[in-house]
């Protein structure tokens, strides 16, 4: 309804028809015929409406139209000023190759402040060069500045960042400087300004000094004016009147650097100004591991009804974001990594390529057990007191936030936490502290909600997170075997364990644990226990299941694994209380003893018969062996007492020789 045309506004003429602002064709004729409606453009046919200049239609019109659509002019004024705002490539080689006193350049801040400046003052030059601009760009030649600078005000900032004043007098000076001094006279004269207080090179080391001193602290620039100034009449140094020459000093980038870690530690520092890799995550699944402990975020009631905390270790996938394995307990330890682990590894059912973690708690001892090479290729320690390079800790931060937080008795997130939102309720907590939850209880808790973040969708994928995981697949990255389980996760005595009748024993933690080799059929491998009396053996059994244990024997090749050993089966010694299979159990090791005693003893009669060296070779009588063979009848007419070595050890230990007596224990028989 509204365009330029030769420069002027202009409103359509069928427009006025069809908006009812004209009640007829006749009066439209009219109206044009007598010059109250200024015609620039007759009608053409479709698409080349009559043209009617706003600026000579009669008052009651434009009344009407305003009413309707609003003033057009202000509709239009920052469109058409917009078109005489062109790119000044002067202006923009100026400002950047621009040089300080100090010999920096201008910050790009200001480059594009001064770039900005220029071109819209060198728009509205353009626009007050002739009337015809000044009533395109404004709407009228009336009160060109005024629009102007309200024009300028509502130019977006993000297109053009300009710092132009907004008062209509002072915009009008600020272009009379600009056309007579040129770009120069946009640079603000805070830069160097040749009237400026300068710090003199020789004061420059002290107030470095004094600013840095860790142990009389200098508290604020104020304090560091005042001192400075004392120190100038000592040392004839030009006085300072104000603290910003101080500031300017300090903050000068070339400068900061070299204070900022006195000042706030060198961590800080260091995350400030160290450069700082970009690196992409893993694609695929155990590519790359980490593992952390932190303190547990939640409070419970501990044995003895205080409030308490604990620890968490979690070994984490970075490439699904799902928390594999973990282990609570009272400190990050030994035992609390090598769970953790353990279960990861159970989860997932590989080896991972890589694993990362801090130098912190139990690795060490991890690392000289050979516990963390055996689980993955590579094992890398992190950088220390550096949270960037562990994407396990941003997960943390985002599992406390999203899913701990829920629970009432949250302890907040770590020391640091500055929003309200990161710390805990504790008016909340201590007065219902006796409902705290038990640790049973908090482990119940943690574990559902470890498993809500492995069920939550993945930021990049869509799917879950542990969807995220099963559905990937990495060709470098073997499955476990039940052999791998022994080698990475049994524990190894130090010292070996003597085999005895008993069978294999030893204490663990106090507790005493007894283990026999069982055959195919479920019963103890009697062969094998004889044939092993005395022979010690090097035992690995997994803490977490003290069922089963493997013996090992040490050779000058390294550990050869001879048997796996099992809980030894115990029974009741009274009858009243032995269940059924008990007595079939011991009956059938009792035979299997017999049979391999009658075996055995006629192996080596066979062999003493061979040699001529039986006791029968000699004219005497081999012993029976007791329990298993009956008496034989004797031969001969004479018959001596029956005296066999069970009446013979009886006797024996019931008798009391009396001082100085002259028969010996023999003579008893």
């Amino acid at each position: 309804m509204f365009e330029y045309y030769n420069n002027s506004l202009c409103v359509q003429g069928n427009w006025l028809l069809e908006a009812g602002l004209i009640n007829s064709e006749g009066t439209y004729r009219s109206l044009t015929q007598r010059g109250k409606l200024k015609v620039l453009r007759r009608g053409g046919g479709l698409g080349t409406p009559a043209l009617i200049e706003f600026e000579t239609i009669r008052k009651d019109i434009k009344e009407k139209i305003i009413s309707l659509i609003g003033d057009p002019t202000e509709k239009t004024k920052n469109i058409i000023f917009k078109d005489y705002l062109k790119a000044d490539s002067k202006a923009i080689e100026f400002f950047n190759n621009y040089t300080l006193e100090n010999g920096d350049a201008l910050p790009q801040k200001n480059i594009s402040e001064y770039i900005a400046n220029a071109e819209i003052l060198n728009a509205v030059d353009i626009i007050l060069d002739t009337t015809m601009n000044k009533r395109r760009a404004l709407g009228s030649k009336a009160k060109p500045w005024e629009k102007i600078a309200q024009v300028i005000t509502e130019l977006p900032l993000h297109q053009w960042p300009h710092s132009l004043p907004t008062n209509h007098r002072r915009l009008k000076d600020k272009l009379t400087a600009y056309k007579n001094e040129g770009y120069q006279s946009l640079v603000h004269k805070g830069f160097c300004h040749k009237n400026s207080e300068k710090l003199g090179d020789d004061a420059k080391p002290w107030v470095l000094a004094r600013w840095c001193d860790r142990v009389q602290r200098c508290a604020t620039h104020l304090q560091l004016l005042r001192e400075y100034n004392e120190m100038a009449l000592q040392n004839d140094w030009k006085q300072l009147k104000s603290e910003q020459t101080l500031i300017n000093f300090l903050q000068d980038p070339k400068i900061e650097p070299l204070w900022y870690g006195f000042r706030f530690g060198e961590l800080k520092s260091k995350e400030k100004y160290s450069l700082q890799f970009s690196t992409k995550l893993p694609s695929m699944r155990d590519s790359l591991w980490y593992s952390d402990g932190t303190k547990l975020n939640y409070y419970y009631l501990d044995a003895a009804g205080k409030m308490a905390t604990c620890q968490v270790y979690e070994v984490f996938d970075a490439y699904s974001e799902v928390f594999l394995g973990y282990h609570i307990s009272k400190t990050e330890d030994y035992e609390a990594q090598y769970q953790a682990y353990k279960m990861a590894i159970q989860i997932s059912g590989h080896k991972p390529y890589e694993i990362k973690f801090d130098n912190q708690g139990g690795h060490k001892k991890l690392e000289a057990n050979s516990f963390l090479g055996k689980i993955s290729r590579l094992c890398t320690n992190t950088a220390p007191y550096n949270g960037k390079s562990k994407t396990i800790e941003n997960a943390f931060y985002r599992f406390q936030a999203g899913y701990l937080k829920q629970d009432w008795f949250f302890t907040g997130q770590n020391i640091q936490a500055k929003k309200n939102e990161s710390k805990a309720d504790m008016e909340m907590i201590l007065r219902n502290k006796s409902e705290l939850p038990t640790l049973s209880k908090l482990k119940e808790i943690y574990a559902k909600r470890r498993m809500e973040w492995n069920e939550a969708p993945h930021p990049k994928t869509g799917m879950s997170r542990i969807e995220t995981y099963l559905n990937s697949h990495n060709p470098e990255t073997p499955a476990i075997q039940i052999w791998d389980m022994v080698n990475m996760f049994w524990i190894q005595r130090e010292k070996p364990v003597t085999c005895t009748a008993y069978g294999i024993s030893f204490t663990e933690k106090t507790q005493k644990y007894t283990y026999l080799v069982y055959d195919e059929n479920r019963n103890p491998d009697v062969m094998w226990l004889r044939e092993n009396i005395d022979r010690k053996f090097i035992v690995k059994f997994d803490p977490d299941d003290m069922t089963l244990i493997h013996l090992y024997l040490e050779t000058p090749l390294g550990l050869r694994h001879v048997a796996a050993a099992e809980t030894k089966i115990e029974v009741h010694r009274g009858t009243q209380e032995q269940e059924d299979w008990e007595n079939s159990f011991m009956k059938n090791v009792e035979n299997e003893n017999k049979r391999i005693r009658i075996q055995e003893r006629d192996k080596m009669e066979s062999i003493l018969v061979d040699h001529g060296r039986s006791a029968e070779d000699y004219g005497l009588r081999n012993p029976l062996i007791h329990g298993v063979e009956s008496s034989r009848k004797q031969q001969g007419k004479n018959k001596t007492e029956k005296t066999d070595i069970g009446h013979f050890q009886k006797e024996a230990s019931n008798t009391v020789l009396a001082d100085n007596t002259e028969r010996d224990i023999y003579s008893l028989m």
